[in-house]
């Protein structure tokens, strides 16, 4: 199999709930799968540049993992973006360290599907939402492989809490499967 690397944006990562069971049945499912949680590693905001970009080399396929937040990636992840996906490393002149590898995003989001579409509250889809993503790929010299979306993620007790982990659960096994057919 494939060398993944999951990069896990969730800066509430303590109380998180669905990204933490996406991550840990991911793990259970793709046990070889490096993860580097940015908000555990890195509780300052100060990025180790050089040991973020030895894990994205060592790597075939790189999993951007966090909940949507603002239309987005969660702060510590764009900042990740900006200074790991430097020039001279992931673009610009020489910067072909991540040429043919593949990116995936997993994502979760508090609101429901419905919620994302043009005539919901959202105003937007979900796939009105990945430009940033699908283009930084190629910009990389990367593949881009599409995403693995679930909304409705957030537990108000212990029913809901059941019924999101399950969901979880399915997203994980997605985003293993989609890894599987890119391997």
């Amino acid at each position: 199999m494939a060398n993944v690397l999951m990069v896990v944006g969730h800066p509430y990562w303590p109380k998180s709930f669905a990204n933490r069971h996406v991550v840990e049945e991911f793990q259970r499912l793709v046990p070889n799968a490096v993860v580097s949680n940015l908000y555990e590693l890195y509780p300052d905001g100060k990025i180790d540049v050089e040991a973020e970009q030895a894990k994205l080399v060592a790597a075939d396929i790189v999993v951007l993992q966090f909940p949507i937040m603002w239309y987005s990636c969660p702060s510590l992840m764009h900042a990740w973006q900006e200074q790991v996906l430097s020039y001279g490393f992931a673009y610009g002149h020489g910067g072909e360290a991540l040429k043919g590898k593949k990116m995936v995003c997993s994502f979760t989001a508090a609101s429901t599907p419905e919620m994302y579409s043009k005539w919901g509250v959202q105003g937007i889809t979900v796939d009105q939402m990945m430009p940033p993503f699908y283009t930084l790929a190629p910009y990389c010299h990367m593949e881009w492989k599409g995403y693995i979306y679930s909304g409705g993620m957030i537990p108000h007790d212990d029913k809901s809490a059941e019924l999101i982990a399950g969901r979880a659960a399915d997203h994980a096994y997605r985003l293993a499967q989609l890894i599987s057919r890119i391997s």
